[in-house]
């Protein structure tokens, strides 16, 4: 083996340590995690809701409630002139998460038309989370579609009466007609894309940070300065850390590339996604996604690897994160909750000179359609990634790698780590 594949396994050795590999790969977890969660949600509101009834009223009106929970729910416990707190308890200890209480002068109200008639719902909630406030939700829904049939009933109206006006939608998005509504559009398209730019944004920030952790521990250590009176040239040390860093950056694109994958399975499979097929992602899509994350990591870890020169232990190192966890939480936080193209002139030219903002904006521009602003950004990406490349190769070949001399930016990051 030479010298340079050894100088490159070593790399590769100190990236892979526990406390720097485990952050990008919890992270994918949640990633999956949260797609799987919000399937989940759409199967619980997709089962029926396990109820108790205590039907006191011998009217049409009160059956009427009744027999439309036998349609709609799991009826497991039924009775009449139960004390409801005990009726709650029966219902609980067989299963069920709400009792449906029908006084005895239910029909009598609506029948004399001067009164509503009256209904307690006692909803018993154990789960306090998405899953568990959708699920009994359902209960109120039945009960909404109980109150419907009685109208059509006590006034003899027809549904078509009660609901005079039907809606049809036509919304054109970026060119592209679809029959939803903007609401359910909005809906399906932030339940899939709210997490992506905080998850990529973690991903940039933990691989900076592993590049500038491990050169600080170089120079806490001295072990770069043994490194380097070595008889092998700068730029084979620099080019070992990058390719090093680069396979690892490799596979956290590949990671985060499948993790995006089954987090939007997870929505779309559960039924939760309103989107039309046009809308969906492809293999294709996926890899240029990939591609962008790759080009981002490889920047960020040639980046942190100048940074990490000047870091004179791995305290110091830490603070010079800052700048480039700067660059990574901007982009995400200016993209999550507005499109790209409606900014202005000048945001755009800020965030598209950022290039960890084009991992962020690329699984949207791809799934509407607009993939150019992607092949843009992963070109600039590139460009960048190399730009920083020889950067590093420059500072390293300079005396710098060993003073930790920055000049004018030196005092700045003096006054920032103290």
């Amino acid at each position: 083996m030479n010298t340079f594949l050894r100088l490159v396994w070593k790399e590769m050795r100190e990236l892979l340590r526990p406390q720097y590999i485990l952050p990008i790969l919890f992270i994918p977890i949640i990633f999956v995690a949260l797609g799987q969660g919000f399937g989940g949600l759409d199967e619980a509101t997709s089962e029926p809701p396990e109820v108790g009834i205590v039907n006191n009223d011998d009217g049409e009106y009160g059956n009427l409630v009744e027999a439309t929970y036998d349609q709609r729910s799991d009826v497991v416990y039924r009775s009449n002139g139960t004390d409801p707190e005990r009726a709650l308890d029966e219902t609980q200890d067989r299963g069920g998460t709400a009792l449906i209480v029908i006084p005895e002068n239910f029909t009598e109200r609506i029948e004399t038309g001067q009164q509503r008639g009256q209904v307690r719902l006692y909803t018993v909630v154990d789960s306090v989370s998405l899953t568990g406030i959708a699920s009994t939700g359902q209960v109120e829904t039945i009960l909404q579609t109980a109150g419907t049939q009685i109208t059509i009933n006590a006034t003899g109206a027809s549904p078509q009466q009660l609901a005079p006006i039907e809606t049809s939608y036509t919304t054109d998005v970026k060119g592209t007609r679809i029959s939803q509504s903007p609401g359910t559009l909005s809906g399906a398209v932030t339940s899939q894309f709210i997490f992506i730019p905080v998850i990529i944004m973690l991903v940039i920030i933990f691989s900076g940070q592993m590049v500038i952790n491990s050169m600080g521990m170089e120079k806490e250590n001295k072990t770069l300065e043994t490194l380097l009176t070595m008889p092998v040239k700068r730029r084979t040390i620099v080019a070992a850390k990058l390719v090093g860093s680069a396979a690892i950056g490799l596979l956290a694109a590949g990671i985060m590339t499948i993790a995006l994958r089954e987090y939007q399975s997870g929505i779309t499979g559960g039924g939760g996604s309103d989107l039309p097929a046009a809308f969906s992602l492809g293999l294709a899509d996926y890899a240029l996604i990939g591609v962008a994350i790759f080009f981002a990591v490889v920047g960020a870890l040639a980046l942190a690897l100048v940074l990490g020169i000047f870091a004179g232990d791995r305290q110091g190192a830490q603070i010079l994160l800052f700048p480039l966890s700067i660059l990574a939480i901007g982009p995400a936080f200016a993209t999550m909750f507005t499109d790209f193209s409606t900014l202005s002139l000048p945001l755009q030219a800020v965030l598209f000179a950022i290039p960890f903002t084009h991992p962020v904006v690329a699984p949207k521009q791809l799934m509407f359609g607009d993939p150019t602003l992607v092949y843009l950004g992963i070109a600039y990406e590139a460009l960048f990634a190399v730009a920083a490349i020889a950067l590093a190769v420059s500072v390293f070949n300079s005396d710098r790698v060993v003073t930790g001399s920055a000049g004018r930016l030196g005092t700045w990051l003096s006054k920032l780590q103290r």
